[in-house]
């Protein structure tokens, strides 16, 4: 029993060095290509945010591994963690606005393919046959800080209102209001199919990265962000009604 504890340590370790060596390098791939930009380089309080948000992303690896039982790092889970990489790199823009050259479109291009890489990931998983726990369960998070990261830098530069960093912070409130629930032992339901679920979550998508282009600017942005906004908030609302039973057949409160 003791022995199978330590190698299960062993492994669960072994897996979360590579995962972090991963976004690591798919930082590092990120930071070489924005300084080739950006005349001077990325500052130090640039690089001190990306560093705080690698770790961060090192813990959820880690709390992620050793919650599926260490599983093998398929093709698709290395991709998912490149996204980690990018979106590290895009949270350095929350502090230091980008200058006005080549690198302005970085926030814009980090984004893109931190969120444009979730459909390829899912691709390659399909096509390999190599889904696994463990590769989908880093995919949602990745999902999750991306937007999380993309509304913040937005909102810091500018380019959408404070409101929108709800849309941010709706998924990790949302799993803190159910834990919360849960642990006052309350109950909570599976969430159930919408339709509008996707659909407005790839337009929150879209509304982050209208917001971080350098064009057309604040004005469209500021607007796009508000009208996106508004509905994808509601349908995370009603999604907390389902979980908490006050809409639907059950009507458990």
């Amino acid at each position: 029993m003791i022995d199978g504890s330590i190698r299960r340590v062993r492994r669960t370790t072994l897996q979360w060095g590579r995962a972090t060596f991963a976004c690591v390098i798919a930082a590092a791939t990120a930071l070489l290509a924005l300084e080739a930009a950006w005349p001077g380089g990325p500052t130090t309080a640039f690089l001190a945010v990306v560093t705080v948000v690698v770790a961060l992303e090192s813990a959820v690896f880690v709390r992620t591994t050793d919650r599926t039982n260490p599983q093998p790092l398929t093709l698709a889970t290395w991709v998912t963690l490149s996204r980690g990489g990018a979106v590290a790199v895009l949270a350095g823009f929350v502090l230091v606005p980008s200058p006005p050259t080549a690198a302005a479109w970085a926030p814009a291009a980090l984004f893109a393919l931190a969120a444009g890489l979730d459909a390829v990931d899912g691709f390659v998983a399909r096509a390999t046959d190599s889904t696994t726990a463990l590769g989908a369960r880093l995919d949602v998070a990745m999902d999750g800080l991306v937007v999380l990261v993309g509304s913040l830098v937005a909102v810091a530069g500018g380019a959408a209102p404070l409101a929108f960093l709800a849309v941010g912070a709706a998924r990790y409130l949302f799993v803190l209001g159910t834990w919360w629930r849960e642990r006052r032992g309350r109950p909570v339901l599976e969430l159930p199919p919408n339709r509008f679920r996707r659909p407005l979550g790839a337009l929150a998508m879209v509304a982050v990265w209208i917001a971080l282009l350098p064009i057309p600017g604040p004005t469209v942005s500021y607007t796009v962000a508000t009208v996106v906004m508004a509905p994808f908030l509601v349908n995370f609302y009603w999604d907390w009604l389902a979980v908490t039973g006050r809409v639907g057949d059950s009507g458990t409160r």
